[in-house]
Protein backbone atom coordinates (compact mmCIF):
# COMPACT_ATOMS: atom_id res chain seq x y z
CA UNK A 1 0.00 0.00 0.00
CA UNK A 2 1.55 3.23 -0.79
CA UNK A 3 2.17 5.31 2.12
CA UNK A 4 2.43 9.12 1.18
CA UNK A 5 4.23 10.03 5.03
CA UNK A 6 7.13 7.09 4.65
CA UNK A 7 7.75 8.41 1.34
CA UNK A 8 8.74 12.49 1.81
CA UNK A 9 5.40 13.73 0.16
CA UNK A 10 3.53 15.55 2.98
CA UNK A 11 1.57 17.44 0.39
CA UNK A 12 -0.59 14.02 -0.27
CA UNK A 13 -0.76 13.71 3.56
CA UNK A 14 -2.21 17.24 3.80
CA UNK A 15 -4.62 16.68 1.11
CA UNK A 16 -5.80 13.28 2.01
CA UNK A 17 -6.44 15.02 5.83
CA UNK A 18 -8.06 17.71 4.15
CA UNK A 19 -10.42 15.46 2.36
CA UNK A 20 -11.37 13.22 5.27
CA UNK A 21 -12.17 16.39 7.53
CA UNK A 22 -14.24 18.16 4.30
CA UNK A 23 -16.21 14.76 3.59
CA UNK A 24 -16.54 14.27 7.02
CA UNK A 25 -18.03 17.64 7.89
CA UNK A 26 -20.09 17.71 5.18
CA UNK A 27 -21.92 14.20 5.81
CA UNK A 28 -22.30 15.15 9.51
CA UNK A 29 -24.37 18.61 8.93
CA UNK A 30 -26.17 16.42 5.85
CA UNK A 31 -26.81 13.69 8.73
CA UNK A 32 -27.63 15.49 11.71
CA UNK A 33 -29.72 18.19 10.30
CA UNK A 34 -29.23 22.28 10.40
CA UNK A 35 -30.22 22.60 13.91
CA UNK A 36 -27.52 20.29 15.78
CA UNK A 37 -24.51 22.65 14.42
CA UNK A 38 -22.89 23.37 17.34
CA UNK A 39 -20.51 20.51 17.34
CA UNK A 40 -19.17 21.53 13.59
CA UNK A 41 -17.28 24.43 15.35
CA UNK A 42 -14.68 21.72 16.30
CA UNK A 43 -13.63 21.36 12.76
CA UNK A 44 -12.06 24.84 12.58
CA UNK A 45 -9.84 27.13 14.67
CA UNK A 46 -11.60 30.22 16.69
CA UNK A 47 -10.34 32.85 14.31
CA UNK A 48 -12.06 30.83 11.60
CA UNK A 49 -13.41 32.85 8.52
CA UNK A 50 -15.56 32.08 5.54
CA UNK A 51 -16.95 33.52 2.47
CA UNK A 52 -20.58 33.00 1.64
CA UNK A 53 -20.79 29.31 0.50
CA UNK A 54 -23.60 29.75 -1.58
CA UNK A 55 -23.12 33.45 -3.86
CA UNK A 56 -26.20 35.72 -2.81
CA UNK A 57 -26.62 36.82 -6.86
CA UNK A 58 -26.80 33.95 -9.29
CA UNK A 59 -27.14 34.32 -13.37
CA UNK A 60 -29.29 31.98 -15.05
CA UNK A 61 -27.17 30.14 -17.64
CA UNK A 62 -29.59 27.79 -19.03
CA UNK A 63 -33.60 27.08 -18.49
CA UNK A 64 -36.36 25.46 -20.68
CA UNK A 65 -39.05 22.71 -19.31
CA UNK A 66 -36.99 20.06 -18.20
CA UNK A 67 -33.78 22.02 -16.36
CA UNK A 68 -32.71 25.00 -14.78
CA UNK A 69 -29.10 25.98 -14.04
CA UNK A 70 -27.90 28.86 -11.98
CA UNK A 71 -24.38 29.58 -11.58
CA UNK A 72 -21.57 32.50 -10.12
CA UNK A 73 -20.33 34.36 -13.26
CA UNK A 74 -16.54 34.10 -12.48
CA UNK A 75 -13.54 34.24 -14.36
CA UNK A 76 -12.88 30.45 -15.87
CA UNK A 77 -9.01 30.70 -15.34
CA UNK A 78 -8.76 30.26 -11.75
CA UNK A 79 -6.19 32.02 -9.67
CA UNK A 80 -2.66 29.99 -8.29
CA UNK A 81 -3.42 28.27 -5.22
CA UNK A 82 -0.90 30.28 -3.43
CA UNK A 83 -2.84 33.81 -4.72
CA UNK A 84 -5.78 33.17 -3.39
CA UNK A 85 -4.74 33.01 0.07
CA UNK A 86 -6.51 36.09 1.80
CA UNK A 87 -4.36 38.41 3.95
CA UNK A 88 -5.49 39.77 7.29
CA UNK A 89 -8.04 42.31 6.04
CA UNK A 90 -9.48 39.54 3.43
CA UNK A 91 -9.80 37.02 6.35
CA UNK A 92 -11.63 39.88 8.14
CA UNK A 93 -14.02 41.37 5.71
CA UNK A 94 -15.72 37.46 5.35
CA UNK A 95 -18.96 36.88 6.00
CA UNK A 96 -18.63 34.53 8.53
CA UNK A 97 -16.74 34.76 11.57
CA UNK A 98 -15.66 32.54 14.41
CA UNK A 99 -15.58 28.51 14.41
CA UNK A 100 -19.23 28.75 15.27
CA UNK A 101 -19.82 30.25 11.76
CA UNK A 102 -19.08 27.54 9.95
CA UNK A 103 -22.06 26.01 11.07
CA UNK A 104 -24.14 28.55 9.50
CA UNK A 105 -21.75 28.71 6.06
CA UNK A 106 -22.31 25.41 5.74
CA UNK A 107 -26.36 25.04 6.00
CA UNK A 108 -26.52 28.54 3.96
CA UNK A 109 -24.71 26.60 0.96
CA UNK A 110 -26.85 23.17 1.25
CA UNK A 111 -29.85 24.88 1.99
CA UNK A 112 -31.16 23.58 -1.09
CA UNK A 113 -30.55 20.22 -0.11
CA UNK A 114 -32.43 20.42 3.48
CA UNK A 115 -35.48 18.52 1.93
CA UNK A 116 -33.60 16.26 -0.20
CA UNK A 117 -33.42 12.33 0.09
CA UNK A 118 -30.38 10.31 -0.94
CA UNK A 119 -28.22 13.01 -0.71
CA UNK A 120 -24.65 12.24 -1.89
CA UNK A 121 -21.52 14.76 -1.12
CA UNK A 122 -18.29 14.04 -3.00
CA UNK A 123 -14.92 15.70 -2.19
CA UNK A 124 -11.94 15.63 -4.54
CA UNK A 125 -9.02 17.98 -3.65
CA UNK A 126 -7.00 18.83 -6.61
CA UNK A 127 -4.42 21.12 -5.53
CA UNK A 128 -2.40 21.74 -2.05
CA UNK A 129 0.07 24.46 -1.51
CA UNK A 130 2.42 23.83 1.83
CA UNK A 131 4.41 26.68 3.14
CA UNK A 132 5.72 27.03 6.54
CA UNK A 133 2.78 27.14 8.60
CA UNK A 134 0.52 27.31 5.52
CA UNK A 135 -1.42 24.65 4.07
CA UNK A 136 -3.86 25.00 1.81
CA UNK A 137 -6.07 23.15 -0.60
CA UNK A 138 -8.73 23.81 -3.76
CA UNK A 139 -11.44 21.25 -3.73
CA UNK A 140 -14.06 20.52 -5.92
CA UNK A 141 -17.24 19.66 -3.73
CA UNK A 142 -20.24 17.71 -5.60
CA UNK A 143 -23.36 16.69 -4.09
CA UNK A 144 -26.94 15.41 -5.68
CA UNK A 145 -30.29 14.47 -4.41
CA UNK A 146 -33.87 14.05 -5.31
CA UNK A 147 -35.74 16.51 -4.57
CA UNK A 148 -39.48 16.04 -2.42
CA UNK A 149 -41.66 16.75 -5.53
CA UNK A 150 -40.00 14.50 -7.82
CA UNK A 151 -37.02 14.89 -9.54
CA UNK A 152 -33.25 15.71 -8.90
CA UNK A 153 -31.05 18.38 -7.63
CA UNK A 154 -26.97 19.11 -7.66
CA UNK A 155 -24.63 21.54 -7.11
CA UNK A 156 -20.92 21.49 -8.00
CA UNK A 157 -18.84 24.24 -6.22
CA UNK A 158 -14.65 24.83 -6.10
CA UNK A 159 -13.46 25.95 -2.65
CA UNK A 160 -10.15 26.94 -1.48
CA UNK A 161 -9.44 26.16 2.03
CA UNK A 162 -6.68 27.35 4.71
CA UNK A 163 -5.89 24.88 7.18
CA UNK A 164 -3.81 24.79 10.41
CA UNK A 165 -2.44 21.15 11.86
CA UNK A 166 -4.48 19.98 15.02
CA UNK A 167 -0.77 18.64 16.71
CA UNK A 168 -3.05 17.04 19.24
CA UNK A 169 -5.33 15.14 17.28
CA UNK A 170 -3.28 14.75 13.87
CA UNK A 171 -5.96 15.88 11.73
CA UNK A 172 -6.53 19.81 9.99
CA UNK A 173 -8.95 22.40 11.15
CA UNK A 174 -10.47 25.17 9.04
CA UNK A 175 -8.42 28.66 8.81
CA UNK A 176 -10.36 30.07 6.09
CA UNK A 177 -13.17 28.97 3.13
CA UNK A 178 -12.77 31.22 -0.06
CA UNK A 179 -15.70 30.17 -2.88
CA UNK A 180 -14.31 30.35 -6.54
CA UNK A 181 -16.96 28.41 -8.75
CA UNK A 182 -20.47 27.64 -8.02
CA UNK A 183 -23.48 26.03 -10.55
CA UNK A 184 -27.00 24.09 -9.04
CA UNK A 185 -28.81 22.18 -11.91
CA UNK A 186 -32.29 20.81 -11.12
CA UNK A 187 -34.78 19.45 -12.95
CA UNK A 188 -37.96 21.69 -12.93
CA UNK A 189 -41.40 20.43 -11.48
CA UNK A 190 -42.95 18.80 -14.44
CA UNK A 191 -39.55 16.52 -15.64
CA UNK A 192 -39.06 14.26 -12.71
CA UNK A 193 -36.56 12.01 -14.92
CA UNK A 194 -34.34 12.91 -17.81
CA UNK A 195 -33.45 9.45 -18.87
CA UNK A 196 -34.90 5.97 -18.32
CA UNK A 197 -32.43 2.81 -17.82
CA UNK A 198 -34.71 0.46 -20.65
CA UNK A 199 -32.21 -2.27 -20.89
CA UNK A 200 -33.99 -4.98 -18.96
CA UNK A 201 -37.48 -4.00 -20.69
CA UNK A 202 -35.43 -3.68 -24.31
CA UNK A 203 -33.41 -6.67 -23.33
CA UNK A 204 -34.33 -8.68 -20.55
CA UNK A 205 -36.54 -10.86 -22.83
CA UNK A 206 -33.71 -13.00 -23.53
CA UNK A 207 -31.80 -15.67 -21.86
CA UNK A 208 -28.76 -14.54 -22.84
CA UNK A 209 -29.44 -11.26 -20.66
CA UNK A 210 -29.44 -12.76 -17.77
CA UNK A 211 -27.31 -15.33 -17.95
CA UNK A 212 -24.55 -13.79 -20.13
CA UNK A 213 -24.82 -9.92 -19.82
CA UNK A 214 -25.57 -9.69 -16.20
CA UNK A 215 -22.44 -11.17 -15.22
CA UNK A 216 -19.34 -9.28 -14.39
CA UNK A 217 -15.47 -10.25 -16.18
CA UNK A 218 -14.44 -11.31 -12.11
CA UNK A 219 -17.58 -14.33 -12.83
CA UNK A 220 -16.41 -14.93 -16.67
CA UNK A 221 -12.51 -14.81 -15.75
CA UNK A 222 -12.69 -17.90 -14.26
CA UNK A 223 -14.83 -19.60 -16.74
CA UNK A 224 -12.78 -18.53 -20.54
CA UNK A 225 -9.87 -19.19 -21.99
CA UNK A 226 -9.25 -15.70 -23.11
CA UNK A 227 -6.71 -14.09 -20.15
CA UNK A 228 -5.17 -11.02 -21.85
CA UNK A 229 -3.73 -8.51 -20.45
CA UNK A 230 -6.60 -6.38 -20.61
CA UNK A 231 -9.49 -8.63 -20.21
CA UNK A 232 -10.59 -7.38 -16.92
CA UNK A 233 -11.28 -3.82 -17.96
CA UNK A 234 -14.32 -5.43 -20.25
CA UNK A 235 -14.11 -2.46 -22.90
CA UNK A 236 -16.03 -4.13 -26.00
CA UNK A 237 -17.75 -2.01 -28.05
CA UNK A 238 -20.93 -2.00 -29.63
CA UNK A 239 -22.79 -0.72 -33.10
CA UNK A 240 -26.31 0.11 -34.19
CA UNK A 241 -27.42 0.10 -37.36
CA UNK A 242 -31.21 -1.08 -39.31
CA UNK A 243 -29.79 -4.93 -40.64
CA UNK A 244 -33.21 -5.94 -41.85
CA UNK A 245 -34.47 -3.11 -43.39
CA UNK A 246 -37.22 -2.62 -41.12
CA UNK A 247 -36.62 1.06 -40.06
CA UNK A 248 -35.51 0.28 -36.73
CA UNK A 249 -31.99 0.45 -35.23
CA UNK A 250 -30.20 -2.80 -34.49
CA UNK A 251 -27.42 -3.39 -32.04
CA UNK A 252 -24.48 -5.59 -32.08
CA UNK A 253 -22.47 -6.04 -29.21
CA UNK A 254 -19.07 -7.61 -28.88
CA UNK A 255 -17.27 -9.99 -26.03
CA UNK A 256 -14.35 -11.07 -24.53
CA UNK A 257 -12.84 -14.24 -26.01
CA UNK A 258 -14.63 -17.47 -25.48
CA UNK A 259 -18.27 -15.41 -25.30
CA UNK A 260 -20.30 -14.90 -27.84
CA UNK A 261 -20.98 -11.81 -29.94
CA UNK A 262 -24.64 -10.69 -29.84
CA UNK A 263 -26.98 -9.29 -32.30
CA UNK A 264 -30.02 -7.87 -31.08
CA UNK A 265 -33.01 -6.86 -33.56
CA UNK A 266 -35.54 -4.59 -32.37
CA UNK A 267 -39.34 -5.47 -32.17
CA UNK A 268 -42.37 -3.03 -33.26
CA UNK A 269 -42.85 -2.92 -29.41
CA UNK A 270 -39.23 -1.29 -28.32
CA UNK A 271 -38.18 -4.62 -27.33
CA UNK A 272 -35.12 -6.84 -28.77
CA UNK A 273 -34.25 -10.45 -29.89
CA UNK A 274 -31.23 -11.93 -29.47
CA UNK A 275 -30.42 -13.19 -33.19
CA UNK A 276 -26.72 -13.96 -33.28
CA UNK A 277 -26.69 -17.16 -34.01
CA UNK A 278 -29.37 -17.05 -36.37
CA UNK A 279 -27.34 -14.56 -38.67
CA UNK A 280 -24.54 -15.91 -38.45
CA UNK A 281 -22.40 -13.41 -36.33
CA UNK A 282 -22.20 -15.39 -32.76
CA UNK A 283 -18.53 -15.34 -33.07
CA UNK A 284 -16.30 -16.55 -29.86
CA UNK A 285 -12.74 -14.75 -30.59
CA UNK A 286 -12.33 -11.67 -28.75
CA UNK A 287 -13.73 -8.48 -30.12
CA UNK A 288 -12.76 -5.00 -29.60
CA UNK A 289 -14.96 -2.85 -32.11
CA UNK A 290 -17.58 -3.20 -34.43
CA UNK A 291 -19.01 -1.01 -37.30
CA UNK A 292 -22.48 -1.60 -39.25
CA UNK A 293 -21.74 0.37 -42.72
CA UNK A 294 -23.04 -0.24 -45.80
CA UNK A 295 -19.62 -1.32 -48.05
CA UNK A 296 -21.08 -2.45 -51.03
CA UNK A 297 -23.38 0.50 -51.58
CA UNK A 298 -26.38 -1.45 -51.95
CA UNK A 299 -28.57 0.23 -49.56
CA UNK A 300 -28.10 -2.31 -46.27
CA UNK A 301 -26.09 -2.44 -43.51
CA UNK A 302 -22.72 -4.99 -43.79
CA UNK A 303 -20.77 -5.50 -40.53
CA UNK A 304 -17.05 -5.31 -39.89
CA UNK A 305 -15.78 -6.64 -36.06
CA UNK A 306 -12.48 -6.04 -34.96
CA UNK A 307 -11.23 -9.47 -33.19
CA UNK A 308 -7.90 -10.51 -31.73
CA UNK A 309 -7.22 -12.42 -35.44
CA UNK A 310 -7.58 -9.27 -37.98
CA UNK A 311 -10.79 -7.12 -39.08
CA UNK A 312 -13.68 -9.55 -40.32
CA UNK A 313 -15.86 -8.23 -42.64
CA UNK A 314 -19.19 -9.65 -43.60
CA UNK A 315 -21.51 -8.89 -46.04
CA UNK A 316 -25.66 -8.60 -45.31
CA UNK A 317 -26.81 -10.83 -48.20
CA UNK A 318 -30.63 -10.36 -47.30
CA UNK A 319 -31.15 -13.57 -45.98
CA UNK A 320 -31.21 -12.40 -42.56
CA UNK A 321 -27.62 -13.41 -42.02
CA UNK A 322 -24.17 -12.05 -42.68
CA UNK A 323 -21.74 -14.01 -45.15
CA UNK A 324 -18.13 -13.18 -43.91
CA UNK A 325 -16.27 -11.89 -47.18
CA UNK A 326 -12.51 -11.12 -45.54
CA UNK A 327 -10.39 -10.78 -42.88
CA UNK A 328 -8.22 -8.26 -42.88
CA UNK A 329 -4.67 -7.95 -41.53
CA UNK A 330 -4.22 -5.60 -38.46
CA UNK A 331 -2.05 -5.56 -35.13
CA UNK A 332 -3.80 -7.93 -32.15
CA UNK A 333 -4.91 -5.16 -30.26
CA UNK A 334 -7.57 -2.80 -32.11
CA UNK A 335 -9.48 -0.74 -29.64
CA UNK A 336 -12.17 1.05 -32.15
CA UNK A 337 -13.19 1.42 -35.84
CA UNK A 338 -14.26 3.95 -38.04
CA UNK A 339 -15.61 4.54 -42.00
CA UNK A 340 -15.33 7.29 -44.18
CA UNK A 341 -14.64 8.27 -48.18
CA UNK A 342 -11.53 9.23 -47.78
CA UNK A 343 -10.92 9.16 -51.21
CA UNK A 344 -14.01 10.14 -53.00
CA UNK A 345 -15.19 7.47 -54.81
CA UNK A 346 -18.22 6.68 -53.34
CA UNK A 347 -17.31 3.55 -51.75
CA UNK A 348 -16.67 3.48 -47.64
CA UNK A 349 -13.15 3.10 -45.96
CA UNK A 350 -11.63 1.72 -42.93
CA UNK A 351 -9.54 3.09 -40.35
CA UNK A 352 -8.50 0.67 -37.32
CA UNK A 353 -7.07 2.02 -34.22
CA UNK A 354 -4.12 -0.41 -32.80
CA UNK A 355 -3.04 -0.22 -29.20
CA UNK A 356 -0.02 -2.37 -27.54
CA UNK A 357 2.50 -3.80 -30.29
CA UNK A 358 1.61 -7.53 -30.71
CA UNK A 359 4.96 -8.52 -29.75
CA UNK A 360 4.49 -6.93 -26.42
CA UNK A 361 0.42 -8.51 -25.72
CA UNK A 362 1.19 -11.45 -22.72
CA UNK A 363 5.07 -11.50 -23.09
CA UNK A 364 6.43 -9.05 -20.25
CA UNK A 365 5.16 -8.46 -16.78
CA UNK A 366 3.70 -5.03 -17.60
CA UNK A 367 2.84 -5.45 -20.60
CA UNK A 368 -1.10 -5.02 -19.19
CA UNK A 369 -0.03 -1.41 -18.70
CA UNK A 370 2.64 0.29 -20.91
CA UNK A 371 3.27 2.93 -19.35
CA UNK A 372 4.78 0.71 -16.27
CA UNK A 373 7.72 -0.08 -19.17
CA UNK A 374 11.66 0.55 -18.51
CA UNK A 375 11.95 4.19 -20.04
CA UNK A 376 8.51 4.71 -20.81
CA UNK A 377 7.62 8.07 -21.58
CA UNK A 378 3.75 8.87 -20.83
CA UNK A 379 3.48 12.06 -21.94
CA UNK A 380 4.85 11.30 -25.82
CA UNK A 381 4.86 7.54 -25.98
CA UNK A 382 5.50 6.29 -30.02
CA UNK A 383 6.41 2.78 -29.82
CA UNK A 384 2.83 1.10 -29.58
CA UNK A 385 0.81 -0.61 -32.29
CA UNK A 386 0.51 0.33 -35.87
CA UNK A 387 -3.10 1.83 -37.38
CA UNK A 388 -4.12 0.76 -40.70
CA UNK A 389 -6.36 2.32 -43.47
CA UNK A 390 -8.10 -0.13 -45.37
CA UNK A 391 -9.42 1.17 -48.84
CA UNK A 392 -12.30 -0.48 -50.04
CA UNK A 393 -11.79 -1.74 -53.71
CA UNK A 394 -15.04 -3.96 -54.02
CA UNK A 395 -15.96 -3.86 -57.71
CA UNK A 396 -19.19 -3.54 -59.25
CA UNK A 397 -18.98 -7.17 -59.98
CA UNK A 398 -19.46 -7.66 -56.32
CA UNK A 399 -15.52 -9.22 -55.81
CA UNK A 400 -14.60 -7.45 -52.43
CA UNK A 401 -11.58 -6.67 -51.42
CA UNK A 402 -9.58 -4.09 -49.22
CA UNK A 403 -6.09 -2.55 -49.94
CA UNK A 404 -3.69 -1.19 -47.03
CA UNK A 405 -3.37 2.65 -47.85
CA UNK A 406 -1.96 3.11 -44.81
CA UNK A 407 1.56 4.09 -46.11
CA UNK A 408 0.82 5.76 -49.64
CA UNK A 409 -2.07 7.97 -48.43
CA UNK A 410 0.45 9.55 -45.31
CA UNK A 411 -0.83 8.14 -42.64
CA UNK A 412 2.43 6.48 -41.17
CA UNK A 413 3.62 9.68 -39.78
CA UNK A 414 4.18 8.46 -36.06
CA UNK A 415 2.26 5.79 -36.58
CA UNK A 416 3.12 4.54 -33.47
CA UNK A 417 0.98 6.02 -30.67
CA UNK A 418 -1.30 4.16 -28.52
CA UNK A 419 -4.45 5.21 -30.40
CA UNK A 420 -7.99 4.51 -28.89
CA UNK A 421 -10.38 6.47 -31.29
CA UNK A 422 -10.61 8.55 -34.50
CA UNK A 423 -13.14 10.57 -36.14
CA UNK A 424 -13.59 11.72 -39.47
CA UNK A 425 -15.05 15.14 -40.37
CA UNK A 426 -14.36 18.25 -42.62
CA UNK A 427 -12.99 20.82 -40.42
CA UNK A 428 -11.70 22.82 -43.30
CA UNK A 429 -15.00 22.98 -45.61
CA UNK A 430 -12.93 21.73 -48.98
CA UNK A 431 -15.15 18.66 -49.45
CA UNK A 432 -13.12 15.36 -48.28
CA UNK A 433 -13.08 13.79 -45.05
CA UNK A 434 -10.32 14.73 -41.97
CA UNK A 435 -9.12 12.75 -39.75
CA UNK A 436 -8.15 13.30 -35.67
CA UNK A 437 -6.69 10.03 -33.50
CA UNK A 438 -6.65 10.57 -30.59
CA UNK A 439 -3.81 8.84 -28.99
CA UNK A 440 -3.22 7.57 -24.61
CA UNK A 441 0.39 9.01 -23.69
CA UNK A 442 0.50 11.76 -25.15
CA UNK A 443 0.35 13.59 -28.35
CA UNK A 444 -3.10 13.30 -30.56
CA UNK A 445 -2.76 13.63 -34.36
CA UNK A 446 -5.16 15.86 -36.72
CA UNK A 447 -4.45 14.73 -40.35
CA UNK A 448 -5.85 17.16 -42.98
CA UNK A 449 -7.55 14.98 -45.98
CA UNK A 450 -6.33 16.51 -49.70
CA UNK A 451 -8.42 14.41 -51.76
CA UNK A 452 -9.69 17.13 -53.92
CA UNK A 453 -5.85 18.57 -54.32
CA UNK A 454 -4.97 15.57 -55.61
CA UNK A 455 -7.52 14.86 -57.71
CA UNK A 456 -9.14 12.10 -55.38
CA UNK A 457 -8.33 8.12 -56.12
CA UNK A 458 -7.22 8.79 -59.84
CA UNK A 459 -4.67 11.27 -58.45
CA UNK A 460 -1.08 11.47 -57.38
CA UNK A 461 0.24 12.02 -53.84
CA UNK A 462 -0.04 11.94 -50.19
CA UNK A 463 -3.79 12.20 -48.93
CA UNK A 464 -2.66 13.35 -45.37
CA UNK A 465 -1.02 15.64 -43.89
CA UNK A 466 -0.33 16.03 -40.09
CA UNK A 467 -0.63 19.43 -39.35
CA UNK A 468 -1.18 18.72 -35.18
CA UNK A 469 1.10 21.23 -34.30
CA UNK A 470 0.88 23.69 -36.54
CA UNK A 471 -3.16 23.44 -35.85
CA UNK A 472 -2.78 23.79 -32.71
CA UNK A 473 -5.05 20.61 -32.64
CA UNK A 474 -2.18 18.78 -31.02
CA UNK A 475 -3.86 17.76 -27.23
CA UNK A 476 -1.34 15.81 -25.41
CA UNK A 477 -2.74 13.98 -22.57
CA UNK A 478 -4.26 10.49 -22.31
CA UNK A 479 -6.58 10.73 -25.30
CA UNK A 480 -9.65 8.25 -25.41
CA UNK A 481 -12.14 9.60 -27.65
CA UNK A 482 -12.80 12.29 -30.27
CA UNK A 483 -16.21 13.99 -31.28
CA UNK A 484 -16.70 16.72 -33.48
CA UNK A 485 -19.32 19.17 -33.57
CA UNK A 486 -20.05 22.53 -34.07
CA UNK A 487 -20.68 24.05 -30.66
CA UNK A 488 -20.72 27.32 -31.50
CA UNK A 489 -22.82 27.26 -34.66
CA UNK A 490 -20.56 29.10 -36.97
CA UNK A 491 -20.01 27.01 -39.83
CA UNK A 492 -17.08 25.47 -38.78
CA UNK A 493 -16.81 21.97 -37.09
CA UNK A 494 -14.70 21.82 -33.52
CA UNK A 495 -13.51 18.99 -31.84
CA UNK A 496 -14.33 17.52 -28.14
CA UNK A 497 -11.40 15.16 -27.07
CA UNK A 498 -12.15 12.69 -24.05
CA UNK A 499 -8.71 12.29 -21.67
CA UNK A 500 -8.77 11.31 -17.97
CA UNK A 501 -9.15 14.12 -15.45
CA UNK A 502 -6.89 13.00 -12.17
CA UNK A 503 -7.04 14.94 -8.68
CA UNK A 504 -3.51 13.05 -7.64
CA UNK A 505 -2.04 13.67 -11.02
CA UNK A 506 -3.13 17.58 -10.95
CA UNK A 507 -1.90 18.01 -7.20
CA UNK A 508 1.22 15.77 -7.56
CA UNK A 509 2.61 17.29 -10.99
CA UNK A 510 2.69 20.73 -9.57
CA UNK A 511 4.66 20.23 -6.89
CA UNK A 512 8.74 21.05 -6.90
CA UNK A 513 9.74 17.61 -6.12
CA UNK A 514 7.89 16.31 -8.85
CA UNK A 515 10.53 14.86 -11.58
CA UNK A 516 13.30 17.65 -10.64
CA UNK A 517 15.93 16.25 -13.20
CA UNK A 518 12.88 17.23 -15.94
CA UNK A 519 12.58 20.04 -18.53
CA UNK A 520 9.81 22.89 -17.89
CA UNK A 521 8.23 21.55 -20.81
CA UNK A 522 8.46 18.20 -19.86
CA UNK A 523 6.86 19.01 -16.42
CA UNK A 524 3.88 20.83 -17.85
CA UNK A 525 3.51 18.06 -20.38
CA UNK A 526 3.29 15.86 -17.58
CA UNK A 527 0.85 18.50 -15.71
CA UNK A 528 -1.40 18.27 -19.14
CA UNK A 529 -1.66 14.52 -19.08
CA UNK A 530 -3.86 15.28 -15.37
CA UNK A 531 -6.22 18.11 -16.75
CA UNK A 532 -8.87 16.71 -18.03
CA UNK A 533 -11.03 16.54 -21.55
CA UNK A 534 -10.01 19.51 -24.12
CA UNK A 535 -12.81 21.44 -26.73
CA UNK A 536 -10.54 22.43 -29.86
CA UNK A 537 -12.29 25.69 -31.29
CA UNK A 538 -12.16 25.67 -35.21
CA UNK A 539 -10.90 28.93 -36.20
CA UNK A 540 -11.64 28.77 -40.09
CA UNK A 541 -8.30 29.57 -40.59
CA UNK A 542 -6.83 26.12 -40.25
CA UNK A 543 -6.10 26.35 -36.72
CA UNK A 544 -7.92 25.76 -33.22
CA UNK A 545 -8.30 27.62 -29.86
CA UNK A 546 -8.23 25.61 -27.00
CA UNK A 547 -12.01 26.43 -25.22
CA UNK A 548 -11.78 24.02 -22.50
CA UNK A 549 -11.19 25.95 -19.42
CA UNK A 550 -14.38 29.01 -20.89
CA UNK A 551 -16.22 25.98 -21.68
CA UNK A 552 -16.11 24.20 -18.20
CA UNK A 553 -15.60 20.54 -20.04
CA UNK A 554 -12.63 19.83 -18.51
CA UNK A 555 -13.27 18.27 -15.25
CA UNK A 556 -15.13 15.05 -17.22
CA UNK A 557 -13.69 12.37 -14.44
CA UNK A 558 -12.22 9.48 -15.89
CA UNK A 559 -13.28 10.04 -18.84
CA UNK A 560 -13.11 7.14 -21.44
CA UNK A 561 -16.17 8.49 -24.17
CA UNK A 562 -17.13 11.97 -24.74
CA UNK A 563 -19.91 13.23 -27.92
CA UNK A 564 -21.01 16.23 -28.53
CA UNK A 565 -24.76 15.86 -29.34
CA UNK A 566 -27.82 17.92 -29.01
CA UNK A 567 -30.01 15.44 -26.86
CA UNK A 568 -32.31 18.60 -25.83
CA UNK A 569 -33.25 19.46 -29.63
CA UNK A 570 -32.42 22.81 -28.87
CA UNK A 571 -30.44 23.19 -31.75
CA UNK A 572 -26.90 23.85 -29.60
CA UNK A 573 -24.61 20.71 -28.84
CA UNK A 574 -24.53 19.27 -25.56
CA UNK A 575 -21.48 17.15 -24.23
CA UNK A 576 -22.40 13.29 -22.94
CA UNK A 577 -19.18 11.72 -21.03
CA UNK A 578 -18.80 8.36 -20.12
CA UNK A 579 -16.71 8.13 -16.73
CA UNK A 580 -15.73 5.81 -14.01
CA UNK A 581 -13.37 3.11 -13.52
CA UNK A 582 -14.48 -0.23 -12.17
CA UNK A 583 -18.44 -1.50 -11.62
CA UNK A 584 -17.92 -3.02 -7.89
CA UNK A 585 -19.61 -1.05 -4.82
CA UNK A 586 -16.22 1.03 -4.40
CA UNK A 587 -17.04 4.25 -3.04
CA UNK A 588 -14.02 5.55 -4.72
CA UNK A 589 -14.91 4.76 -7.95
CA UNK A 590 -13.99 7.48 -10.65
Amino acid sequence: MDDPSSDGWDTEVYAEKAKKQLQLLGETLLEKGPDETAHLATFAVSSFASEALRPAELTTAFEDKMLRVVRLVVDPVLPGLAASAPDAKALAAMSHQGAEALGAALIEAFAAFADASGVRLKVKVFRVVADGDQIMTRQYLSLSGKKPGGGVIEQHATWDAGWVPDEDEGALRLRWIRLLEFEECESQPETSTLFFDVTASALGGNPVYGEQFLHGMNHWFERIQGHGPDILTANPGLSVGDVNGDGRDDLYVCQEEGLPNRLFIQQADGSALERSAAWGVDWLQASRSSLMVDLDSDGDQDLVVATRAGLVVAENDREETFRVRDVLETGKDVKSLSAADYDLDGRLDIHACVYVDERDLGSKPQSALPSAADGFQPHDANDGARNVLYRNAISETGIWQFEDTTAETGLEVNNHRYSLAASWEDYDNDGDQDLYISNDYGRDQLFRNNAIVVGGRTGKGAFFTDLSDESNAEDSANGMSASWGDYNRDGWMDVLVGNMWSSAGNRITFQSKFRKGSTPEVRERMQRLARGNTLLQNRGDGTFADDSAAAGIEMGRWAWGTNLVDFNNDGWEDVVIANGFITTEDTGDL
